[in-house]
């Protein structure tokens, strides 16, 4: 009798842990097996979970990359303007290598006819690592390793929160599939957050950029570079994003004024060079980076911004070439000097 009861607990246990696995696979709120199942909408709003998962998995021709400051861009805005099916790889702070690492991924399935990268200046300074699994990452979800997917498949989380979460955004006739990622719905823009929620660093002693920081800078460039020559048949739109003067307060008072302005010049002229690369520069619109009411913080802009900057992705009017990218680029000093030396001044008339 005894035996009979525990062999029928590991049959009823084994069963059991199917049916859970089933569940999971079947509807598979990361998009870790496959796309959305028939019926279901593309429910994605949480990068760290669901990004990699929908470059290998979905169908798509425009990806999207860039930090948290591209995540309020809706991939149906790309879509009408050029033509194509977008997804976005977004990783907060993410650094060239990140990004890097989810476009060598969609490459491996997906035929990209366009490249919509977000060039944060801080990332062409970063370190040459990946950074998911020092920032806890889900590792599981990155590597292509099959045995560590339990972590997934009996994951508490995953069967009672995430799915059903997923499920019932899904029957919702207004949900939008093109607004992954978006925070913007939950934050307020105004001068008054931005000034809230920035930290003015101290006055660091004057730091020298060196050789060490320039080479590093040159070679994330490369990376890009070599991205851009392997695949003739992309075409690549890369945009510098508009930071806010409190940003550029923020930098200069570290010392690293002269850091960023290299790496933004350094790749101007390496990228411009090529003629399936299209580099737009919004660093230097004063009408945006002046005027606070647009950002939450010193960088995050509101989704009003992002919208404007796909449209100006059709148009020549910020585009740098190798005509005007030296100009453009000391207009861009000028600016940050007389906003970290002047119009600061208007919020700290202390300092």
């Amino acid at each position: 009798m005894e035996k009979k009861f525990i062999k029928r607990f590991l049959i009823q246990s084994l069963s059991l842990l199917l049916l859970i696995g089933a569940v999971v696979v079947f509807a598979d709120p990361f998009y870790h097996y496959h796309a959305p199942a028939a019926g279901l909408k593309a429910v994605v709003y949480k990068a760290e979970y669901q990004c990699i998962g929908t470059i290998r998995n979905f169908r798509y021709d425009g990806l999207l990359l860039g930090s948290s400051v591209a995540e309020n861009y809706n991939n149906r805005w790309f879509d009408e303007a050029f033509g194509c099916t977008t997804i976005k790889g977004i990783k907060s702070s993410a650094t060239t290598m990140d990004l890097l690492y989810y476009l060598e991924e969609a490459y491996q399935n997906h035929e990209l006819g366009y490249v919509f990268y977000n060039l944060d200046l801080f990332a062409l300074k970063a370190e040459q690592k990946h950074h998911f699994a020092d920032e806890g990452m889900p590792v599981y979800l990155y590597n292509h390793m099959i045995l560590d997917d339990v972590s997934y498949l009996f994951n508490k989380g995953v069967l009672f929160e995430y799915i059903p979460y997923q499920l019932a955004s899904s029957l919702k006739q207004d949900y939008d599939e093109g607004a992954s990622y978006n925070w913007a719905q939950y934050k307020t823009f105004s001068e008054a957050d931005a000034l809230l929620h920035y930290e003015r660093p101290p006055v660091s002693a004057a730091r020298d950029f060196g050789e060490e920081e320039r080479q590093l800078i040159d070679a994330n460039v490369a990376l890009l570079v070599q991205m851009a020559e392997s695949h003739p048949e992309t075409e690549f739109y890369f945009f510098y994003p508009p930071y806010s003067l409190l940003w550029w307060d923020s930098v200069n008072r570290e010392g690293r004024t002269e850091a960023y302005l290299y790496a933004a010049e350094r790749a101007a002229k390496a990228l411009t060079a090529y003629s399936n690369v299209h580099l737009y520069s919004f660093l230097a619109e004063e009408d945006i980076v002046c005027n606070l009411n647009l950002y939450m913080d010193s960088m995050h802009f509101s989704a009003d911004v992002n919208r404007w900057i796909v449209e100006q992705l059709k148009g020549s009017g910020y585009l740098l070439t190798e005509e005007n990218y030296k100009e453009e680029m000391a207009r861009l000093g000028a600016l940050v000097e007389r906003m970290t030396e002047s119009d600061i001044k208007k919020y700290f008339p202390q300092d």
